[in-house]
């Protein structure tokens, strides 16, 4: 990610296969593309009834699509690691349930 070099140069460079970095980078969720910054405003920051709403400008599709799309992306980032958090966790309890021999899960049926 550091290197000067484009992902095409650095495949060629290190003998990699063509699309190799561009596939890494999808598999191991590492962003590719800068982040989009949003602002996010706290309730007391909306106007109240009785003052004027000042009319926003009409937002381009495209434009409008492309936010959208960035922020799929960046939902789908956080599901990954939601998701591979959570198989992390799976194995070291059943790690540990193996190696000291002790059940950690809770026994629901159990009373």
């Amino acid at each position: 990610m550091d290197s000067p070099l484009s992902k095409r140069a650095f495949e060629r460079k290190n003998n990699l296969r063509s699309g190799c970095i561009s596939v890494w980078i999808r598999n191991f969720a590492l962003e590719d593309r800068p982040r989009v910054s949003r602002v996010r405003m706290k309730k007391n920051d909306l106007p109240k009834k009785s003052e004027p709403v000042e009319q926003v400008p009409s937002v381009n599709h495209e434009d409008e699509i492309s936010i959208l799309k960035q922020q799929l992306r960046e939902k789908e980032l956080e599901l990954k690691k939601s998701k591979m958090l959570n198989d992390a966790y799976k194995k070291l309890i059943e790690l540990a349930e193996e190696k000291y021999s002790i059940p950690i899960r809770k026994n629901s049926g159990a009373k």
